[in-house]
């Protein structure tokens, strides 16, 4: 895995790909054999300078995509290229265009089945092991779009920020890396422990979008010795 010191967003590349279904919503044509499958296209993952799982950079292991247009969400399975920078999602029930109607679209992953809208991001307390995976949030937030014969594009980008701190010296004390005094808005955890990103002295977290004030007491490590330091955030920061 790529590491960087702090990254917050990038565009994942997505081909979507649709089939056959009866939609009537907003935008889009109430008979399926009356209309064009909406197809989107989207571009822009870099994995040569920074990736995420997703937070590895690329598609593998996603498995479903929410897909929404107007008040219907919709499932869209995902399935990713040979190399994963890029997949293809299609569904049994797609939605169709209407003419050249405008319609605004928002897509997210993780997603799960009954959800109506867009869900908070909420990130995983420990990370040390496939929570920090788990934590990442991926979305394209009320994209518009319109149909003019060609493929409209869509850019996911990440709704979680990374955090990778290098430590100075030897780790081989160190029992435990956390960032500490975190928001709880949308219940996220106040506390969060990092990962050991494979070796050396980098440790990493996902967290939720918030602003840090300055003076606040935003990392502590812990050592097998049972010492503990604390580093505190030398200006505001978001």
């Amino acid at each position: 895995m790529k590491r960087t010191t702090i990254y917050t967003s990038a565009a994942f590349a997505l081909l979507l790909a649709a089939t056959a279904c009866t939609q009537d919503d907003a935008g889009l044509l109430p008979e399926a054999s009356e209309g064009t499958p909406i197809v989107f296209t989207a571009t822009g993952l870099t994995p040569a300078t920074a990736t995420r799982a997703t937070v590895d950079g690329d598609w593998e292991g996603v498995t479903t995509v929410a897909v929404q247009i107007g008040s219907e969400v919709k499932a869209y399975r995902v399935t990713p290229s040979a190399d994963h920078l890029t997949a293809t999602l299609s569904s049994d029930d797609p939605y169709y265009w209407k003419g050249t109607d405008i319609v605004t679209v928002s897509a997210w992953w993780p997603c799960t089945d009954g959800e109506t809208a867009m869900p908070a991001v909420v990130v995983q307390a420990d990370q040390s092991g496939d929570g920090y995976a788990k934590s990442d949030h991926i979305a394209v937030a009320e994209e518009q779009l319109h149909y003019n014969g060609g493929i409209p594009t869509l850019a996911f980008t990440h709704c979680t920020a990374r955090i990778s701190l290098t430590l100075s010296g030897s780790t081989s004390d160190v029992s435990s890396v956390r960032l500490t005094n975190l928001s709880t808005a949308d219940g996220n955890p106040g506390e969060i422990t990092a990962h050991h990103a494979g070796s050396g002295t980098i440790y990493e977290a996902l967290v939720a979008p918030q602003s840090v004030a300055q003076g606040t007491a935003i990392v502590t490590i812990s050592t097998t010795g049972g010492k503990t330091y604390v580093y505190r955030m030398q200006d505001n920061a978001k």
